[in-house]
């Protein structure tokens, strides 16, 4: 058996995670290697970036996200914290990651040319609109309801989650949306949504708006408007057009 913690920050109640695209992706990555290997037993928690709990500090890990797990052989724990070590460790459960180097390639620099959109350090949304073409050309070549195949895989959780994010900060941020007529990235979208693993790993996207305000060089929110995201009822856009 494999039994693990991930730590996760928490978001603005204190309990649910934050808006992080990579905290979503590594939630999905655990609930994905669970659902293929019963043997993997896992529990999620939370904690205050700015007032950690005493059962975080006693993990042994200085940032979040991070994984404890129980050695079963030694008996001691393992912590895992840079994003390295944490994927290295995910690599090794099961299932195996397959070939997906074409599909990597297809999407590898969709998530850098959002960011340098909503930073503006492009100013245009064309290299964005770009690789966001580049994908739904993939998805409609390949056929499939995943990118490898009909059913999802490991990369399947990163670009969902990323694809996500992107699309409902662009949106509050940016005023921009993910072109109609990509039809075959929007079913992509679907397929994610409709995937338990997806929603239950996915912050809100009040949640997902302040994660991406509070970086470096995005748009600010003000007080009042920061407020209101963190007053209202969560959120979860998990419609399509």
């Amino acid at each position: 058996m494999t039994k693990f913690s991930l730590w996760l920050a928490a978001g603005s109640n204190n309990v649910l995670p934050a808006g992080d695209p990579y905290a979503h992706h590594l939630f999905m990555r655990c609930l994905f290697h669970a659902k293929h290997d019963k043997s993997i037993k896992f529990e999620v928690k939370t904690t205050n970036v700015n007032k950690k709990s005493q059962e975080f500090k006693e993990t042994g890990l200085r940032r979040m996200p991070g994984i404890c797990a129980d050695d079963e052989e030694s008996g001691e724990t393992q912590t895992f914290e840079t994003e390295d070590e944490i994927l290295d460790f995910l690599e090794f459960l099961e299932p195996k990651r397959g070939d997906d180097e074409e599909a990597e390639n297809a999407t590898c620099d969709l998530f850098r040319q959002f960011a340098r959109y909503v930073k503006d350090v492009e100013h245009k949304d064309t290299c964005l609109n770009t690789e966001l073409l580049r994908l739904d050309k993939y998805l409609s070549e390949h056929g499939t309801r995943f990118l490898l195949s009909d059913d999802v895989a490991h990369l399947d959780c990163l670009v969902l989650t990323r694809l996500h994010s992107i699309r409902i900060a662009a949106k509050a941020l940016k005023n921009y949306e993910f072109p109609s007529d990509l039809t075959y990235l929007w079913d992509y979208l679907k397929s994610g949504y409709d995937l338990e693993m997806f929603r239950l790993s996915c912050p809100s996207d009040q949640e997902i708006i302040l994660h991406w305000t509070e970086l470096k060089d995005t748009p600010n929110l003000s007080a009042k408007e920061r407020a209101k995201l963190v007053r209202d009822e969560p959120i979860y856009s998990f419609s399509v057009v």
